[in-house]
């Protein structure tokens, strides 16, 4: 147990660190940037969170997949390695035909400075190597990498935005030059694991493609909860009030640490134990998911108390009504960390589809829920949207788990037959 609290620590210490670049830069930002400028850089975000599932066809889990499947001899796992790595390289391509064919009108439908949306897309392939980077070293637990890494990482953008000015172009470029330098890295050990080859297979490109394909409306759900929000702020009410609403989202996000640190740790935890499938384990599994809600809901709970004192001493006062947001988002993490609990049974079993299916719903229920709540509440009917969304994914999920793959969530005791 104690080695599970220490690396389940050690994860979540990297949630604080990956979420000190966006929120221990709050009070400088907020100060320097106005409204509108802080908008730009969410939706540049925005767009590159809904990119990046499109141009990696979502095949990165693929590789995490086969790297638990006992039948996979490990002579063969740097061929499915490489070959899923190739994958990006072609998607970027694609997009960037189809950028340059929109450059006349995508930039002002996306409410974009045309400098702003010519650095998406790099941003977008470089950000997402470093993220297949991050979730490799987490899936092979190799803690200590993943923290020292994460660390440097956030030390070198804070650095570089401070270097380059308070203009939003100056956040912008600092993420782009901090995701390709750790690119970099990453290719660097993956050599020293010896991981890339030129063995590169197309029937294994299926395979991740056919994996990957159906999570991609997966992660556009979660993109469409977690990004749509503030595309519709910024169309139907301002990019100025859609960059306060940012603000109130990033403090919010404080509960996503806790989520995002449990699914790196409970993840290899849930595989190994559904792989050797006792009732011991399987109640161990039952335990921790219990103990994982408990702790979220006290730390929500902690954050409302929060909230007032880290608006009042850390964010410009320009940014003050975004307070009204921060419960409402926190709220919704809690809804996402029950459905991340839930979820890591379908990625065992690779029943990628039922994600898809129910991404689908999610994305249509998401957009009706925005524009309603928007134009009946204002911009706190986003934050309302948000939640709801939240709430019924992470139930469709439980409902779906529990009927497929039954546990013992009363806790019996009974021995294994």
């Amino acid at each position: 147990m104690i080695r599970y609290l220490r690396t389940l620590s050690l994860y979540t210490l990297v949630g604080v660190i990956n979420a000190g670049i966006g929120f221990f830069l709050l009070p400088v930002l907020t100060k320097y940037l106005t409204p509108a400028d802080y908008g730009v850089i969410s939706l540049v975000n925005v767009y590159v969170s809904v990119l990046m599932p499109i141009v990696g066809l979502s095949t990165a889990g693929y590789i995490t997949v086969e790297y638990y499947n006992p039948k996979l001899p490990r002579e063969q796992f740097p061929a499915v390695f490489s070959s899923v790595r190739v994958i990006p390289v072609f998607g970027i391509l694609l997009m960037a035909i189809l950028f340059f064919a929109g450059q006349q009108f995508f930039p002002s439908w996306m409410e974009l400075p045309i400098q702003a949306y010519w650095m998406i897309l790099p941003l977008t392939l470089a950000s997402l190597y470093v993220s297949n980077f991050s979730s490799f070293l987490v899936a092979t637990k190799r803690a200590s990498l993943f923290t020292s890494t994460s660390f440097t990482k956030l030390l070198l953008e804070i650095s570089i935005t401070l270097s380059l000015g308070m203009q939003w172009e100056g956040r912008i470029y600092s993420a782009l030059i901090t995701a390709l330098i750790f690119t970099l890295v990453s290719v660097f050990f993956y050599h020293r694991w010896k991981l890339l080859n030129r063995d590169i297979k197309k029937d294994i490109i299926h395979k991740a493609i056919l994996f990957g394909t159906p999570l991609i409306m997966h992660q556009i759900g979660k993109f469409v909860i977690n990004q749509s929000d503030r595309l519709f702020l910024a169309k139907m009410v301002s990019v100025d009030e859609m960059g306060i609403y940012s603000v109130g989202y990033q403090v919010g996000t404080l509960i996503m640490i806790l989520v995002t640190a449990f699914s790196n740790f409970f993840s290899p935890y849930l595989y190994e134990r559904l792989a050797r499938n006792t009732h011991k384990d399987r109640l161990e599994i039952v335990k921790m998911s219990y103990t994982f809600i408990g702790a979220i809901l006290a730390a929500l709970l902690v954050l409302v108390v929060m909230t007032p004192w880290l608006f009042s001493w850390f964010i410009n006062a320009r940014f003050a009504a975004g307070a009204d947001y921060v419960f409402w988002v926190g709220l919704g993490y809690v809804f996402w960390g029950v459905y991340s609990i839930f979820g890591g049974y379908v990625f065992y079993h690779k029943k990628t589809k039922l994600l898809g299916r129910l991404a689908i719903l999610n994305v249509v229920l998401n957009f009706i829920f925005n524009y309603v709540f928007i134009k009946q509440f204002g911009a706190i009917g986003a934050a309302y949207a948000t939640c709801l969304s939240y709430m019924l994914v992470a139930v469709m999920m439980v409902l779906l788990v529990a009927r497929k793959y039954p546990m013992p969530w009363l806790l019996q005791k009974n021995a294994d037959s």
